[in-house]
């Protein structure tokens, strides 16, 4: 493994072998949410045997996929309570995403913020970033203000001071 946690491989046979493994691990082009977010966690599965190799031919070919399905499957991977023994991964290689792609969306943040803030870890910086970059600092705000006047929980109300941290706010 590289210093950046990328897979270094001089081995022939084991480039060989990586080629056939992939090949093998057919890849799909996302068509909906839901597709996006079982190629994400093939991708993250395969971390520990090939590195962020998959990881990063997913998002290399996310440029085929529309704005509406690439945001629809990073809220699913930011929802989802059901890995946590992969969640950071998951959240960063999602947020990484966002970072790199930057998809605009017209969802709801208040939506998005109720539906994702108690699993978002707080260390993936890149998600409030992209909520900034994609509502812009003033809707941030007003919403961040409307989230805090409803009935949190401590889960809550300390990540929402974590993403007001995060944007300065």
């Amino acid at each position: 493994m590289g210093s950046r946690g990328i897979l270094v491989v001089d081995c022939p046979a084991t480039k060989s072998y990586i080629k056939r493994y992939l090949q093998a691990q057919k890849m799909n082009i996302p068509e909906t949410s839901e597709d996006f977010k079982i190629e994400f966690y093939s991708s993250i599965d395969f971390f520990d045997k090939i590195g962020d190799l998959r990881i990063r031919q997913f998002m290399n070919r996310l440029n085929k996929v529309s704005d509406k399905i690439i945001v629809g499957g990073i809220i699913k991977v930011f929802e989802n309570k059901m890995r946590p023994e992969t969640e950071y991964t998951d959240q960063k290689y999602a947020g990484k995403i966002l970072e790199k792609l930057k998809p605009k969306s017209d969802l709801d943040l208040l939506k998005v913020l109720k539906s994702t803030i108690e699993n978002w870890n707080k260390s993936v910086e890149e998600f409030p970033f992209w909520i900034k970059e994609n509502y812009g600092i003033e809707q941030v705000k007003n919403k961040l203000n409307e989230y805090e006047t409803q009935n949190l929980n401590e889960t809550e109300s300390d990540k929402l001071k974590t993403i007001k941290w995060w944007l300065k706010i």
